[in-house]
């Protein structure tokens, strides 16, 4: 897996992704992003997934973001059919969807989390799941290589 991310030499900033192929090096990555302020947030692909553009572009993507200290984390998947270990895949594009609640309470005093930093697009309430089902979800995907099915998903038109 690739995990572009901001650390003290820019990794996420244009720089090369950190590459993971352990769970160990999967948490130590999650807790790092966790304690250290992220301008925008982190991007993870799969390493043996089709390439776009002259291979210069993963197909799909996989954005985060999430709060230790409030306990919290969400997911934003994007990608062909075929990213989605349950989805049809003899239709044509892709899709986008995000993590699902498996139950909303509102947040009245919990931070916001990010889909994107620049324009200000938070996770709505209902994408908000406990930090261990996200990170169950992460090393989910880091072992298939497909949207993680711990997490139940909702569609979305935000990617």
């Amino acid at each position: 897996m690739n995990i572009w991310y901001y650390r003290d030499d820019s990794c996420g900033d244009g720089g090369e992704p950190e590459v993971v192929t352990t769970q160990e090096a999967l948490d130590r990555i999650l807790d790092y992003i966790q304690d250290h302020p992220q301008p925008h947030p982190p991007v993870l692909t799969v390493r043996d997934r089709p390439r776009l553009m002259d291979g210069r572009y993963p197909d799909h993507e996989v954005k985060i973001d999430a709060n230790r200290h409030a306990g919290i984390g969400a997911i934003l998947c994007s990608g062909p059919a075929d990213f989605a270990p349950d989805a049809d895949v003899s239709g044509e594009g892709g899709d986008s969807w995000m993590s699902l609640a498996p139950t909303v309470h509102p947040r009245t005093s919990a931070p916001a989390l990010y889909m994107d930093k620049a324009t200000r697009t938070k996770f709505p309430d209902n994408a908000v799941v406990p930090l261990e089902l996200w990170r169950a979800a992460l090393h989910e995907l880091l072992e298939t290589g497909k949207r993680p099915t711990c997490v139940q998903w909702q569609e979305t038109d935000v990617f």
